[in-house]
């Protein structure tokens, strides 16, 4: 079977076509990145204004080390037995991930 072809014209209207095709997807993606590239600094500037708040005094004093060292043995056995410090990484990391979440969907999800 012999495939139809119109001519010239068909050709050219293809091309115009494609091209008009292609540059829409660049600007999609242009503005994807635009998108992406303004939430990043977004989140550099929140970054920034955390990191430049100072430590509070009464916080500074204190650590749980310290707090836990003067309970006596008997909390440490505890807090060792039951790996007390790694549970409260696990539990800090969950907040860390659902707060995350959080901004970066707008708190839509």
């Amino acid at each position: 079977m012999i495939p139809m072809h119109a001519g010239w014209l068909t050709d050219i209207t293809n091309w115009l076509r494609e091209l008009v095709e292609k540059f829409w997807q660049a600007l999609e993606k242009f503005g994807n990145d635009l998108v992406v590239i303004a939430i990043a600094k977004v989140l550099e500037v929140v970054a920034l204004a955390f990191e430049s708040l100072p430590v509070p005094e009464f916080m500074s004093q204190y650590n749980i080390g310290t707090l836990l060292g003067n309970a006596g043995p008997t909390v440490g056995w505890f807090v060792e037995t039951f790996k007390i410090s790694e549970c409260m990484a696990i539990l800090a990391g969950g907040a860390v991930f659902k707060i995350t979440r959080k901004i970066v969907t707008f708190g839509k999800w």
